[in-house]
């Protein structure tokens, strides 16, 4: 699923990329939205978007903390600068973290969109092209199924060592942590929006034994899938 994150400390600034971008003819599926770049490598950890817009003058952690964190952490997404400050000295720094390209605000929905429509399609020709991205694709998807190196070894055709030392260089994690955080993500926004039972939310994201998806959940979020939901209610 393609997402794209917009990070800027000023909330009209991201509705109009939002209002602006036209996400379904990209096949962009998840608009995403930051004030700033801590919150932003919170999400980035968490969604691993595609694509990231970033403004560049925010508070706490500014765009060129965050190009500089990408750059080293994040290397899945790519970066496009999003400022009202035409400055060489910006774009230099831009470019040297490996910024896909640099828009000016008030934001031009024309070169909004040809930005998107190139960033995109090189997002998708790199993951055509690399097989590591491919398997995180399957994970995204077949998240529910039974999931294993072995499995994924057999079905992409590849030694179960090149799958477990890319996969750990290119994500961060292992395969089976990645699988894990997908499916708790999954049942988060499960617990949120739906009014299945724990046992349904259980099978809903792979686990067949609902006591053990409660102990995972506990140890990875810090409550139970019951306390979750109340906390979810209440702030509701």
């Amino acid at each position: 699923m393609t997402k794209v994150l917009i990070v800027d400390d000023e909330s009209p600034v991201r509705e109009a990329v939002k209002l602006l971008g036209e996400w379904e003819r990209f096949g962009v599926k998840a608009v995403l939205e930051a004030k700033n770049g801590l919150e932003a490598k919170a999400l980035i950890e968490q969604e691993r978007p595609a694509l990231i817009l970033s403004d560049i003058q925010m508070p706490h952690c500014d765009g060129i903390e965050l190009m500089e964190w990408v750059h080293d952490h994040a290397s899945f997404s790519k970066l496009v600068v999003l400022t009202g400050y035409d400055e060489y000295s910006y774009m230099r720094r831009a470019i040297q973290y490996g910024s896909f390209d640099y828009l000016l605000k008030p934001i031009d929905p024309d070169v909004l969109n040809d930005t998107l429509s190139r960033a995109l399609a090189d997002v998708l020709k790199e993951s055509s092209e690399d097989p590591i991205a491919q398997i995180g694709t399957y994970i995204e998807q077949h998240f529910a199924e039974e999931l294993s190196l072995q499995g994924m070894s057999e079905r992409f055709y590849l030694s179960r060592e090149y799958i477990s030392r890319r996969f750990k260089q290119q994500y961060g994690v292992n395969l089976s942590e990645y699988v894990l955080t997908i499916r708790m993500n999954e049942a988060k926004r499960l617990l949120e929006t739906s009014r299945q039972r724990i046992y349904e939310v259980a099978q809903a994201v792979g686990f067949s034994d609902d006591k053990y998806f409660r102990k995972v959940f506990k140890k990875q979020v810090g409550v139970t899938p019951n306390e979750f939901r109340e906390q979810v209610q209440r702030q509701a």
